[in-house]
């Protein structure tokens, strides 16, 4: 029998602080490491949040619920897991203590009611609250305000980037993964491999390929210490020779997915055999002409033969006598990856012709054995593409945990770079934002609540909300099913993992939206308009004259260019900085500078933007949207913005726990003290630097992740699966 459990905010609130509190230690470049054990035995010692929340035996559907959006979070960007479950903590807590003292904004409009169900209602309010807080507010505060704080990666005038300011940016990342003795030697191992496979201009590009074919770019290797990591050039495939013959010069080498030596059966003919006389005249012909094909193989000067499959010992005795190495059995995607590299499609030796020439064949500048630990690969030169050159790396250490936690670690550095060279643009065209005004003003009725079921995901963004944790349940309810005593619930999860982003962006000049108001009987948001004399934080006037759109929407475009100097260098700041999105900064696509000042406003956050670490980035946001919620004429939008803003803090407090005393009081007041005397941010002893995209994408994800888990009604339990009745015509049954 099916059970029903309602979801409770306080309930959201303890599950998450349960969470936080696992990895809370290991937050920073002084945090610990976490110690699981489980049922089996097995230990697990690690810094990194996502492997840590992962391994844990949650049972709540709304907790897996959340690490399921932590994972997808990560997906994206490679980190943040710690911080988010720190902010989500936060913020449900944040919440709890707002609808317990004072919810009545969010239910002003609830009528002779329950008092649950009044609760219900306010927690959807701020849910819709949420969601427009995220796609409207903290995009423009991202790129009006914190942009002249930002420092870059590029530079306009070198094609570049300086090697001291990528390993600020890699060690501070492996600082929160990684134990502090090993720290520096990954990151100068990520530098190198950057710098020596990335070639060419186009770094996006090569950065997906290095995410997405990181396990055949990789070999762990146990039994040797730490310090025997190395990067080596050219791909170490995971098989060792069948056939070697040492051969010295540049090789030409041959790909085959299907066996050479083919049976009778595989032939694709119809064979009649009467005699064994027949039988044996088949099998000669069979081999002569495998002969043929190996041959013709040696007359076109292939050296190396590497199969996806298992060759027959014909085959390999042919090819030691004509000199071809031969590497059988590799992975499809080690296949694929070399088809990629190289440029070229495998032969067939049943369909092409052994009297022509073989084209496709890529060329080595040497291949050979090598031996790792106890266990043999090949070594292989392949020739890249402008772009990417093959380089392989080799991590080791003393146990199979430590070299598995340092793969993940070294993943997720290249997701962060790839991230980090995004350049996210927010423009919306005219015509949606004003269909999207003019519904919004024609509904004058006010909403009351009503007790029947009512989908609750319909938020009025055009379906183009930021996916970045999306997590699908059947309506409103979260379904789960207990299967046996292993499985507690069948929790129906989606995770889109997709890098592209978008949603809708409401204008927040001075004579346009600001924020969510109302809503309407068919909960539609209402936005309303600031009154003329609005002036946002640091704004020092405002030009009625200039052009305004009312329209923006956000998408991000991969740079495929990349322009860098050997120094470190601060965006430069338009003149108008908060005079409007009307003097959107220009967005580099490419190798060349595409200027978007068009009829539609643009903002952006431009590829490359870092701030340093240490909470520096929570704090500036803090700032900003503290001011923000100050000037906003809407109670429950100024409510939930000085709530988000306080509760951002909570990631600076956290690292400053492990510092000296006050070290979180002299933080906040050397920045909000620059903030307001308007003066450039000299923090010296911040060396280290991270990514603006990966900070915006982790404050997003969290907004997005609170605001699924609000709309939450009901957990349904099911205790077994239902049985079908299978019908029986046995007299038995009968």
């Amino acid at each position: 029998m099916a059970t029903a459990t309602r979801v409770e905010l306080r309930r959201l609130a303890q599950e998450a602080a349960a969470l936080a509190g696992v990895v809370r230690g290991s937050l920073g470049p002084r945090g610990g490491q976490v110690l699981l054990t489980r049922p089996t035995g097995e230990l697990l010692l690690s810094r990194d949040g996502r492997r840590v929340l992962e391994a844990l035996n949650v049972g709540s559907p709304t907790a897996r619920m959340m690490i399921a959006c932590i994972s997808t979070h990560c997906n994206l960007t490679g980190d943040g897991a710690k911080t988010f479950i720190i902010l989500l903590s936060a913020l449900l807590q944040g919440l709890e203590n707002l609808m317990e003292r004072d919810g009545a904004p969010f239910c002003k409009n609830v009528r002779g009611r329950e008092k649950h169900k009044e609760k219900c209602y306010g927690l959807k309010q701020v849910s819709r609250f949420l969601t427009v807080i995220q796609t409207c507010i903290l995009d423009y505060i991202m790129t009006q305000d914190l942009e002249k704080h930002f420092l870059s990666i590029f530079s306009a005038y070198d094609t570049d980037i300086n090697r001291c300011t990528m390993e600020s940016v890699l060690e501070a990342y492996f600082c929160g993964k990684v134990a502090s003795n090993w720290q520096k030697l990954l990151s100068q191992l990520s530098c190198d491999f950057y710098y020596k496979a990335i070639a060419g201009e186009n770094a996006s590009e090569v950065l997906h390929l290095v995410d997405e074919c990181f396990v055949e770019l990789h070999r762990t290797v146990t039994g040797l210490p730490v310090s025997s990591s190395r990067i080596l050039e050219g791909l170490v495939l995971q098989r060792d020779f069948a056939v070697y013959c040492p051969s010295v010069g540049d090789k030409r080498v041959l790909i085959v997915t299907e066996p050479i030596h083919t049976a009778l059966s595989d032939l694709g003919v119809e064979v009649v055999i009467t005699a064994e006389c027949q039988y044996q005249v088949s099998e000669l012909w069979i081999t002569k002409r495998t002969e043929a094909v190996i041959r013709h193989m040696q007359h076109n000067n292939i050296k190396v033969l590497l199969s996806s499959v298992k060759q027959e010992e014909v085959v390999h005795y042919c090819a030691k006598n004509c000199g071809i190495s031969i590497v059988e059995c590799l992975s499809l995607e080690e296949i694929s990856l070399i088809c990629r590299i190289t440029g070229i499609s495998p032969f067939r030796p049943s369909q092409d012709s052994i009297h022509t020439g073989i084209a496709e064949a890529a060329v080595a500048k040497f291949c050979q054995p090598l031996r790792l630990g106890a266990k043999g690969y090949v070594h292989i030169g392949l020739s890249g593409t402008d772009a990417f050159q093959p380089h392989s790396i080799i991590l080791c250490g003393a146990v199979h945990g430590v070299t598995e936690q340092h793969a993940c670690a070294f993943h997720g550095a290249f997701k962060m770079l790839r991230q980090m060279f995004v350049a996210v643009e927010c423009c919306e065209p005219l015509s949606e934002s004003q269909d999207l005004l003019n519904t919004q003003q024609g509904s004058a009725a006010q909403q009351q609540f009503v007790e029947e079921p009512t989908n609750c995901e319909n938020i009025p963004a055009h379906g183009k909300q930021l996916i970045l944790c999306e997590v699908e349940t059947e309506k409103r309810s979260l379904v789960s099913t207990a299967v046996g005593a292993k499985e507690l619930a069948g929790s129906h999860t989606h995770l889109n993992n997709s890098s592209c982003i978008t949603m809708p962006c409401a204008d927040l000049e001075p004579n346009t939206v600001c924020s969510l108001l109302n809503e309407s009987e068919k909960y539609i948001v209402d936005l309303q308009k600031l009154p003329p004399e609005y002036k946002h934080p640091g704004k020092t006037g405002v030009d009625e004259n200039e052009p305004s759109d009312d329209n923006q929407c956000i998408h991000i475009t991969v740079e495929e260019g990349t322009c860098s100097r050997h120094a470190l260098v601060q965006l430069p700041d338009s003149k108008d900085s908060f005079t409007g999105p009307s003097h959107g900064p220009s967005i580099k696509d490419g190798r060349n500078n595409k200027s978007c000042a068009q009829s539609n406003a643009i903002y952006s956050i431009k590829a490359g933007a870092l701030v340093p670490v240490g909470g520096i980035f929570e704090i500036l946001l803090h700032y900003y949207l503290s001011s923000y919620a100050k000037q906003c004429q809407s109670t429950s939008t100024s409510v939930l913005c000085s709530l988000i803003a306080d509760v951002l803090l909570s990631v600076p407090k956290t690292l400053c726990r492990t510092q000296k005393r006050n070290a979180f009081a002299q933080l906040y007041l050397e920045v909000t003290g620059a903030l307001r005397s308007k003066q450039q941010l000299l923090l010296t002893n911040q060396k280290s630097l991270e990514s603006v995209s990966c900070k915006y994408q982790l404050v997003a994800s969290v907004l997005q992740c609170a605001a699924k888990l609000l709309n939450i009604d009901l957990i349904v339990g099911i205790k077994r699966l239902p049985q079908k009745n299978v019908e029986s015509d046995s007299e038995g049954d009968l």
